[in-house]
């Protein structure tokens, strides 16, 4: 009789759970690598049947926001003062991405909640705000997590699920340094973060030269 060494093979319900651990530590990142210049977000955009990327590269992430974006036809630049990135009550889906223009957000964010509505949200769950320019509501209704590319590799990070009166649903990093929009939902149409990558140089194909030093 062969001794016991007081080691036992894992069952095979075990040994899925510890291969299941396994996979999802190689995706679980929470921690995102700090946003900068040439730092490239791209979102996946399906309206019904027509799918197509759109893809902001940033000039600039603080204090101040400054980044260009492109769309299947149209591009152009939008600039957001450190002032509306603290305290903005204003939340723009598409006014300031108008094609050719260098717009600014005066008291307005887009793409991004301001810090000020994001602890809103966090704090009281439910935040009076202006959504393109009209009064709204958003609504917290939990948190969640979303897998995205991460520098070429697949990265789970924590979100916040926010609903407004007007039927959108939109997911935001739960981060109030970088409350992104990774998500955004209103009926056929959905707009999701694809990919974002930090480490490559030279990315900006716009904002060069003088308006990249003076963008003010």
């Amino acid at each position: 009789m062969r001794a016991s060494s007081g080691l036992r093979s894992p069952t095979p319900i075990a040994a899925l759970v510890l291969l299941g651990s396994a996979a999802a530590a190689l995706t679980v990142d929470v921690h995102l690598p700090p946003f900068g210049r040439d730092t490239v977000l791209v979102w996946k955009v399906q309206n019904q049947e027509n799918v197509s990327e759109f893809v902001v590269r940033i000039a600039e992430f603080l204090p101040d926001r400054f980044i260009e974006w492109e769309g299947a036809s149209t591009q152009g630049t939008v600039f957001m003062p450190g002032r509306s990135l603290a305290e903005a009550k204003d939340f723009v889906n598409a006014s300031l991405f108008e094609s050719g223009v260098d717009s600014r957000g005066k008291d307005s964010t887009t793409l991004w909640l301001s810090q000020r509505l994001f602890r809103g949200l966090k704090e009281d769950k439910k935040i009076k705000l202006r959504i393109d320019a009209i009064d709204g509501l958003m609504t917290l209704e939990g948190t969640d997590q979303i897998t995205i590319e991460v520098n070429r590799a697949p990265a789970t990070l924590p979100v916040i699920r926010v609903k407004d009166n007007r039927g959108s649903e939109r997911w935001f990093l739960d981060s109030e340094e970088n409350p992104l929009m990774v998500k955004h939902i209103l009926r056929s149409f959905t707009q999701s973060l694809a990919s974002v990558t930090t480490d490559r140089a030279n990315t900006l194909r716009w904002i060069k030269g003088k308006k990249l030093t003076d963008p003010h």
